[in-house]
This record gives C-alpha cells, structure tokens and sequence, in this order.
C-alpha cells in the first residue's frame, strides 16, 4: 500500500469539525503564547483567596455578579480571557482590588 493510498483510506474517518480536545488544547497553546493565561490564574487564585477569607462560596459571588455559578467556577480554574468588565464585577463582588494601576 502506498502512502496516497494509506492516508485515501483514512480519510473516510475524518470529521469535519475539530475534536473538542484538540481545539481546547489550540486554545490553551494560544494562551500562553500572548501571555494572558498566567494573568488569569494570578486573578483566579487572588479571587479564590478572597472568596476564602470572606466565606463566600461561588454561588454568592455569582449572584454579587449576575452571573451563573458555573462561570464563577470557570474563572476560579484560571484558564479564562477575563475582559476589563468582568474583573471589575469580580473586584466589586469580592471587595478587593485585583488590577493594579497607575495614571500618568
């Protein structure tokens, strides 16, 4: 059997669609290549401190929010892009300051 012929064959059993997998994993690489992955595990384990020391679980931080429970447990895994909206409402929920800034 020739390669042509091997890789002819096999293509039958190819999806069209990208493994889920495959594309979380592209989306991860991605991540840490532009740098923003490590940022948003600093903000995750800043969070899940202060989510320690005030006793709150993620269901109140959700609702101080308006989000879902769910999301809150995805930021708290650190693998999210978190824009500047969302780690303000998780700064207001959380009452502590996560961004450090300084203007000219």
């Amino acid at each position: 059997m020739t390669i042509e012929e091997a890789v002819a064959r096999l293509s039958c059993y190819q999806t069209e669609e990208p493994l889920c997998w495959r594309v979380e994993e592209e989306r991860i690489r991605y991540a840490k290549e532009n740098g923003w992955l490590k940022y948003s595990r600093k903000i995750a384990i800043k969070a899940a401190m202060a989510m320690k020391q005030q006793n709150l679980s993620r269901q109140d931080v959700a609702d101080r929010m308006g989000c879902s429970a769910q999301y809150v447990s995805r930021l708290l895994k650190g693998e999210e892009n978190l824009s500047l909206e969302t780690i303000c409402k998780l700064e207001d929920a959380l009452n502590v300051a996560i961004l450090q800034y300084e203007f000219a």
